[in-house]
Formats: structure tokens, sequence, C-alpha cells
């Protein structure tokens, strides 16, 4: 009675679905769709596109506007357009630095036109904590705002450094502070000037994560969870690594595009050397097999069968059709035999002492 429901069961079962990309020779892709007598279902994608360039942010629109006001010598309208510490803050967390440079410099000289010495001298002490360039344009502004840029620079120089320690979810997720990576590879500490910073973590596969702290003594400890990137933020960051020249088949490389592509099992192929063709599949994103062989077909085969997607093929003495025939064989021969010795005459020989 189990046979019947197993076997249906069985039959009714969807195949593994497997993605089969090849980013610099799509043609190879084409011939692992070749690959036959394998249980499962494989298809090609389209690779990721790489991303656009993105547009000028409301920073720089903002600061256009306080210069004309300024040069019309319209403080307060000028103070108006360049209030918001966002527009800073937003800007460094875009890696911006030049535009964020400009927000606050043209704050200093619109406080300065206002009156607001200490406004200003705070501003550009906060210009000087954040380690920024001074932007080209200051050269535009009057003598008197010129010089507080370098005297803040010389009073935040002087002050104490304040340590801060970066944690995330991620072990191993890259720290950028202001808007410059490399600050150190989480957790870490790190030690800053006084004053409003950006903080941001960063992995590959994940989304960053922004903060912006008030870095004051004692000092400051931030926890920053990171979380999973959707498909397209993956594709970002996979032809960002690819124009960086990231291998196509490395672990990294395969995990972000098994996210990008939502592919849970993902062959990724490449031309080798010698005229071989290498590969990785990738199952949930985790490379699971490597290998190296001349013909495509049986490279695909190789890394399903170690990657342990499908079971390797059965030898034709130890399949299940091949016993049933020996055993139907083994049966019929001792029916057989039991028909013949049951058929055979009996003779019974008595024999009588004398």
């Amino acid at each position: 009675m189990t046979t019947p429901f197993l076997l249906t069961l069985a039959l009714a079962a969807e195949p593994p679905a497997v993605v089969v990309v090849s980013p610099d020779d799509p043609a190879l892709a084409a011939r692992a769709l070749e690959t036959e007598g394998l249980p499962v279902r494989l298809s090609s994608a389209a690779m990721p596109a790489m991303a656009a360039a993105e547009a000028p942010g409301v920073t720089d629109e903002r600061v256009v506007a306080a210069r004309k006001a300024w040069v019309q010598a319209d403080f307060q309208r000028c103070l108006s357009a360049l209030a918001d510490d966002a527009l800073v803050t937003d800007a460094l967390g875009r890696r911006d630095a030049t535009a964020a440079a400009r927000a606050l410099a043209w704050r200093v000289a619109c406080k300065v036109g206002a009156r607001q010495p200490e406004g200003a001298r705070r501003d550009a002490e906060w210009l000087a904590a954040l380690g920024l360039a001074l932007p080209p344009d200051v050269g535009l502004m009057t003598p008197d705002v010129e010089t507080l840029f370098p005297a803040a620079a010389r009073a935040v120089d002087q002050e104490a450094r304040v340590g801060v320690t970066v944690e995330s979810s991620v072990a191993g997720a890259a720290v950028a502070v202001d808007g410059r990576p490399g600050a150190c590879i989480a957790p870490c500490r790190m030690e800053l000037r006084r004053g409003v910073h950006v903080i941001e973590v960063s992995a590959d596969g994940y989304t960053p994560r922004l903060a912006v702290a008030a870095v004051a003594a004692p000092g400051v400890a931030l926890t920053l969870p990171l979380t999973p990137a959707d498909p397209s933020l993956a594709s970002a960051q996979w032809a960002a690594r690819r124009a960086a020249g990231e291998a196509v088949d490395s672990g990294r490389s395969a995990r972000l595009l098994a996210t990008a592509l939502r592919a849970s099992r993902l062959v990724v192929l490449a031309a080798g050397e010698g005229g071989l063709v290498r590969g990785a599949l990738a199952v949930d994103g985790v490379v699971q097999a490597r290998g190296e062989r001349e013909a495509v077909p049986a490279l695909v085969t190789d890394l399903l069968v170690r990657g342990r997607v499908v079971a390797p093929s059965t030898p034709w003495w130890k399949r299940w059709p091949f016993w049933v025939a020996v055993g139907a064989a083994v049966v019929a021969t001792s029916v057989t035999t039991g028909v013949v010795l049951a058929n055979r005459p009996v003779t019974t020989r008595v024999e009588l002492s004398p």
C-alpha cells in the first residue's frame, strides 16, 4: 500500500532549479544549458546592470541659493538656505565631501555677514573637526571670513581627541568616517576630534548603516546592526566589486550574484587557462563546490554532484531494476527446480534380511 503513495510523491516533487551565469562569456552559460541527464531545471539569467550615476543632491542646490543671497547681502535668506545640519550630514553619508565642505563654509560666510560671530566660529570648527578640505570658492569670500578657517583649525588641533568604539552585527564590516572609507574594521576603536561625525558601517551583501554621532568626552560607543541587502543593492555592490577587478567566481562575487538574481542555487562559469573552463556552485549564497574541466556539461555535472544538489549516477549493477531482475530470475529458477524435483518418480527399495 505504501509503494504507490511514495511513487506519487516522487513524481509530484519539483526538480531543483539551478541558475547558470557566465558574466564574461555568455556562450559558456548557453553550453551549460545543454547538459543532459540531470534531474534539475537549468536556466540562465541576465547579469546586473552597472549602477547609474547619482544625481546632484539637494545640498548643492542650497549652496547655490545661499551664494546668490550672500552676494546680494541678504544674509538671512542665505542662512535659511543652509540652516539644516542635515545638508552636511546627508552629503557626508553620500560620501560627497566637497558638498559638505561647501555647505559649512558658506554657512560661516552667511553668519559672519549676519553678525553672528559665535555661530560662525562653531561652524568653522565643525568643518575643521571633520577634516574636510576647504572648497575652492572660499576665495570668493571676504578676508574676515577666510581668516576664521585657519584659526578654527588651530583651536581644534589643540583639543584632545575622543575615543569612539564601533561594533556591528557583521564581523569584519568596514567603518567609514565622514565619508572617508577605510577608518577601521568592526569591532574597533578610533580617536576622533570633538564634534558631530557621520559613522558608516558596511559589508558586502548588507545594507549600509549610518549614524550621526555627537562625539564628546568621555567617549562614544556605537553598535550598528546590518540587515541583508535587497537584490537591487546586491547588484550595485556586485558591479562595484567587478569594476574593481573581483573574480567572477570568487566567494564574495557568487554571494552577491545569488542575492541579486534571487538564485538559491547558482553556477558561475568563467574561462580558465589552457582552454579549460572553471566554475563555482553557490547554494544559498555559500560556495559549496569548485571545479575546472574542458567540457562545460561535465563541469556542471561535477559541480552539482559534489555540491550535493544531485546524487551521483549509480553503476548499472547497483540499480534496483538489475536486482529486481536478478531476484525474479532466482525465484523462477527456484520454482523450476521445485517443479522438477516434485515430478521425479519415487523408487522405493525394500530389502528383506535372510
